[in-house]
């Protein structure tokens, strides 16, 4: 009796879905991989990037998920419940400061913080330099010395004379209303004063290499105490609710800073950095630069893809997925005349 197309077809369909899902056994996936991931770096190395992919399209998906894709709430909440989780980690109770950041580049951070023309010195000298922040100085400075004054002074304190001087400064105000507010605007210019001549004084032992030296060995001995505490002992400035207010308040600016201008700007601006930097590079150049290599490709697919292909086989998952796809082709018209015993009988 004559095989029809159709179960030619189906018989056809039915012996490579065998074929496949014995391919993605753990043991023959392995070899796969072992053979086709070499075969595909070699292809990678023909291969530019802007060939392979255009700016355009990378640039519009960077900006797509840092700007419009929705970040729902399981998110943060993950986030948060990870921090606490190492806030009360028991390692903590064991780990140094000085485990976590060693020696020399705790030293080199504060070298670089206190070297000339630093971010903190540009910090500084701005903050010294702005009038609100000299007004500022000059009004603690003047408020201190009036209510030391004050209360140095234990006559001014007593019943009789504090109600003289009151009558007195009431009368100065009836029969002299600016002279009071004079004589508190000098007050304020003399502490202003004083304020500009402390200013200048700090300028001086800012630029002087001798208090440079003085000030960054007595925060690198500041460091040698920080270094033995053990990470709890930060428990004592900031809670477990201060870090998740912390960490609220970060997910709150990125909820905003995602749609900014600036971002996007961002964005764009590093998109076309790395295609003018790489453009022209393979792709092959392009992941050994950044530390890709064959080998850790091979390791990590051997790692994850056969648990992964397991799962697909055992749950029944593969082989509908590979039924669906073939059986287009096996039993499309194409295929079926092939397999019509009119081109069976022409082939023998």
């Amino acid at each position: 009796m004559a095989v029809t197309s159709q179960e030619l077809a189906q018989q056809l369909l039915d012996a490579q879905v065998r074929f496949l899902l014995a391919e993605l056994q753990p043991e023959s996936l392995q070899q796969i991989l072992a053979q086709e991931v070499p075969f595909l770096f070699r292809e990678f190395s023909k291969l530019r990037l802007r060939e392979s992919v255009a700016e355009e399209k990378v640039a519009a998906t960077a900006l797509r998920y840092a700007t419009e894709m929705e970040i729902e709430g399981g998110i943060p909440e993950l986030i948060g419940e990870i921090a606490n989780i190492i806030y009360e980690h028991p390692e903590n109770e064991t780990t140094r400061v000085g485990d976590v950041l060693p020696q020399a580049l705790a030293e080199a951070y504060l070298e670089k913080i206190f070297e000339t023309g630093s971010i903190l010195d540009q910090l500084i000298t701005n903050v010294r330099a702005s009038a609100p922040f000299r007004e500022f100085l000059s009004d603690v400075v003047f408020t201190v010395a009036k209510g030391y004054a004050l209360e140095q002074n234990q006559l001014v304190r007593m019943a009789p004379v504090a109600n003289g001087l009151r009558r007195f400064r009431d009368w100065l105000d009836t029969q002299a209303p600016g002279l009071s507010e004079n004589v508190h605007s000098l007050g304020k210019q003399v502490s202003r004063a004083g304020v500009d001549q402390s200013i200048k004084m700090v300028d001086d032992m800012l630029d002087n290499d001798l208090y440079r030296d003085t000030a960054l060995n007595a925060v690198l001995d500041l460091w040698d105490q920080i270094k033995t505490w053990e990470l709890a002992s930060f428990r004592r400035y900031f809670s477990e609710m201060d870090l998740q207010d912390m960490m609220a308040l970060g997910y709150e600016f990125w909820l905003e800073f995602r749609h900014t201008d600036y971002l996007k700007s961002c964005i764009d601006a590093g998109c076309r950095l790395f295609f003018d930097k790489y453009g022209e590079e393979t792709l092959g150049t392009i992941l050994a630069d950044i530390g890709v290599t064959e080998a850790m490709v091979v390791s990590e697919l051997q790692n994850y893809a056969p648990d992964l292909a397991r799962l697909l086989l055992d749950h029944n998952i593969a082989e509908p997925i590979l039924r669906r796809h073939l059986q287009r082709f096996y039993f499309s018209v194409e295929t079926l005349a092939l397999l019509s015993p009119s081109c069976q009988q022409d082939g023998d």
